[in-house]
């Protein structure tokens, strides 16, 4: 009996010493690169690789002294010296050369190409020890990213400025990091597109794309054919020498530069100087509306081949990036297939239609490209079977299937769907946009046993698009597919209630719902995205119950991509574009959200996690990108200024800092009959931001409150609360006279009524019915002036 206790309990130890190695040596997790508590105590964004602090400081001192151990550069010194100014513009010491007592000790080992190319190591480390900080990194460009860390945690405490000790080691997860700024629609001066390098360089964003032709402009001087930009851009357009002078701004600061020329369509600006070169006759004028519009180039013509042999080469000395962009989107073929010309050249060279065509004309292109240096990028339309695979990258607009299409393919693809800034989506909704990560993906059971289809139409503003509905399984396993033509989007938790069906799916615009009743073989009802309905119709067409339907589509489940396929990924770029926004506003729309989208293009994906946490450094980082000159505060209080008295200004601010621009498009449904180039963009819309974050502080508050209620917590509430009860009658003689501000009146009324509810319900007094207060919530959910009241449910959620 000893014996097989003492065999049992020598077998239990081996059990326990197996299980610690095992655990400790293979499946124990391992720890975050950064840990919750170093976390919480910076606010980097980016976020770096790694980082550890050591609970020391290193306070600043007029001694501090900044060397190169290796070597220096043109480029390295300017940074030294903005550096330098940038630590006093917020707010520390004033740097010199005096004195060795504290040391920023630079070791940079190799020069850098004096225009980035994008294949650049842009790693560096950071050790912040005793009183020196040693920055090391291969090349010049990650010298530039370490500074900017380094300002970025800078801080001050009482009278003292200082650096937390800490071990930096850093590098970005893709190598393409961008921001797109459409300088056509609304022209933007150069003025705002040099202060939006230095915002791009403090995030470590290092590419701009820079869209120079639109129907609406052309934005380039041209020396060759000088009619572009003096009869297509109205007088707005970049001379030679600023060019130059962004192209050598943005490669001081690590960025590189990449125009834009878009063809085959969006192409009205070229034909208004050389009409010669589009598929009708002119004359031709600017548009001055926004949309997808008919005129196209010629691609069948030789002439027209010479023409952009000469533009290119003339461009391709101007911009040095390797990369220049042909656009390829919305192509409308109305005048293709208007033109016998074109139309014969298709069945002679057996083109399938316009889509063989634009692929015909994009390979001519590329060759010219490839003769000037240089290699092409479009957005996701020049996909084709014929497009070469080689220096051809492709911008993923329209879904993240196109790409992964690209990439398995072979093709180098830049993700920017979902981060589209001119949607006026919220930066938690861009955070969650991953190159990797395809949420619309079909991943879900298919029940070929238990189905059933519906055959629909959507329709939105006179047009109609073609769509499908697949539900499989029943009750609570209810899930389904809905196709559309932008992407097919598989869905779960769909909900059957009577002969109502409701369910949720994900689009790059953001949540569609829909709610439909199911009467007979026939379905009926709405799509709803933020401030639009799509009517959505349906008959059924096929399923498991139906012996004559059609049969199940294959829906094979989208398979990642290998890790081969996933290098072709390069990285992601944000957009704005400009129908809605100027030179005065667009700072607004860009500043801070694209944080949210740099640090996903940044960091590790698993650091890139925590919306609260993110929001935390996001509304730090909207403070801190002052000291870059970026001018996103400015235009809404200017905006609110010109438009009222003085005595009305704050109790405007008031309201106009809990509202938010209607999300995609809905602000245009404000002009009459449209929205063209010269619509002002003064109205209260302008001045209201993307997103509040005074709401999300008040939204932080509630839930806080809610979840463990305190006398402190519901004071602070009470307070706000107060502020907005007595905010319309403040501004009430202000409807009265100024006609702007009619538009919104109704949210200043509902926010009060709101208030006020929120004010009974802390002090346990609502009096109102549940169906009365149901009638003041659906009001103040409801649009106006291109704008909502966002902290509408925060409120209601308090009182609720």
């Amino acid at each position: 009996m000893k014996k097989l206790l003492k065999f049992l309990l020598g077998f239990l130890l081996l059990l326990v010493i197996g299980g610690a190695i095992a655990w400790f040596g293979f499946l124990k997790p391992e720890p975050p690169p950064i840990s919750p508590e170093d976390r919480a105590a910076i606010h980097l964004m980016p976020l770096p690789a790694s980082l550890s602090l050591n609970g020391g400081k290193i306070i600043l001192n007029a001694a501090f002294n900044i060397s190169f151990s290796n070597i220096s550069s043109p480029r390295l010194e300017k940074a030294v010296d903005r550096f330098k100014e940038r630590l006093e513009s917020q707010g520390l010491i004033y740097l010199d050369s005096i004195g060795f007592d504290q040391k920023l000790i630079i070791d940079c080992k190799q020069s850098t190409t004096v225009y980035p190319k994008g294949d650049e190591d842009e790693s560096y480390s950071l050790n912040l020890k005793g009183n020196n900080i040693h920055l090391s990194a291969p090349t010049e460009l990650g010298v530039l990213h370490g500074l900017e860390t380094i300002l970025q945690l800078a801080d001050n405490q009482g009278k003292k400025s200082f650096f937390p000790t800490c071990e930096i080691t850093d590098s970005p997860r893709y190598p393409w990091r961008g921001l797109m700024i459409d300088a056509c629609r609304h022209w933007i001066p150069k003025e705002v597109i040099l202060r939006n390098i230095d915002g791009m360089a403090a995030v470590k964003m290092n590419v701009l794309h820079w869209h120079l032709s639109e129907y609406q402009g052309f934005r380039v001087e041209s020396k060759v054919f000088p009619k572009l930009h003096e009869m297509g851009s109205e007088g707005h357009y970049y001379t030679q020498e600023e060019i130059k002078e962004v192209v050598d701004y943005a490669a001081e600061r690590g960025i590189r530069v990449i125009p834009e020329f878009d063809l085959p369509g969006h192409a009205t600006s070229w034909f208004v100087g050389y009409p010669e070169l589009a598929s009708a006759p002119g004359p031709y004028e600017l548009a001055n509306s926004f949309g997808v519009l008919l005129p196209l180039l010629d691609p069948t013509r030789e002439d027209v081949y010479d023409f952009l042999d000469k533009f290119f080469g003339e461009m391709a000395t101007l911009f040095p990036d390797p990369y220049i962009h042909i656009g390829g989107d919305e192509i409308n073929p109305t005048h293709w297939n208007e033109n016998p010309d074109i139309q014969q050249f298709i069945e002679e060279n057996e083109l399938e239609d316009h889509h063989g065509l634009q692929a015909y004309f994009n390979r001519r292109l590329k060759e010219i490209l490839t003769k000037h240096g240089k290699k092409m990028m479009g957005w996701d339309e020049i996909l084709h079977p014929d497009l070469p695979k080689e220096d051809i990258t492709v911008q993923s607009w329209r879904s993240q299937e196109s790409l992964w299409e690209a990439a398995r393919g072979g093709n180098k693809a830049v993700l920017s769907t979902g981060y589209y800034l001119d949607h006026q989506l919220s930066a938690a909704s861009h955070y969650q946009v991953d190159p990797t990560v395809i949420p619309n993906a079909v991943n879900i059971e298919i029940d070929s046993s238990n189905w059933k289809s519906w055959r629909c139409v959507m329709e939105f503003q006179e047009t109609e698009f073609e769509s499908d509905l697949y539900l499989f399984g029943e009750g609570e396993n209810l899930r389904g597919i809905i196709t559309s033509p932008l992407n097919t989007a598989a869905f779960e938790n769909a909900k059957i209630e009577g002969s109502k069906l409701s369910f949720k799916s994900q689009a790059s615009v953001g949540e569609l719902t829909y709610n439909v009743e199911m009467i007979g073989d026939s379905l009926a009802g709405e799509i709803s995205i933020a401030v639009f309905s799509i009517q959505l119709k349906g008959k059924r067409n096929g399923g498991s119950d139906m012996a004559e339907g059609i049969d199940l589509p294959e829906f094979a489940k989208i398979e990642p991509l290998t890790p081969e396929q996933e290098t072709n990924l390069l990285g992601g770029e944000a957009c704005i574009w400009s129908e809605m926004v100027n030179g005065h506003t667009i700072d607004s729309r860009i500043w801070p959200r694209i944080g949210a989208i740099a640090e996903r293009l940044w960091s590790p994906g698993e650091l890139a996690n925590d919306n609260d946490d993110m929001y935390r450094r996001l509304m730090w980082l909207d403070e801190y990108i002052l000291t870059r000159g970026i001018q996103h505060l400015d235009a809404p209080r200017e905006i609110i200024s010109d438009m009222v008295p003085e005595s009305y200004v704050s109790p405007l601010t008031t309201l106009v800092d809990v509202l938010q621009e209607s999300k995609v498009f809905g602000r245009m449904s404000i002009y009459q009959p449209l929205m063209y180039t010269t619509s002002p963009l003064n109205r209260v819309v302008d001045a209201a931001r993307p997103e509040s974050y005074v709401v999300y502080r008040f939204g932080q508050a509630v839930d806080e409150y809610l979840a463990n209620p305190d006398d402190e917590k519901k004071s602070q509430l009470i307070q706000q609360l107060n502020q907005w009860a007595i905010n319309h009658q403040k501004l009430l003689p202000a409807f009265e006279t100024v006609e702007r501000l009619q538009e919104v009146k109704s949210h200043s009324e509902n926010l009060s009524r709101l208030a006020n509810l929120g004010l009974e319900a802390l002090n346990g007094k609502v009096l109102l019915s549940a169906e009365e207060k149901s009638q003041i919530f659906q009001k103040s959910d409801l649009p106006s002036g291109g704008t909502f009241l966002a902290v509408s449910p925060h409120i209601q959620k308090l009182i609720e």
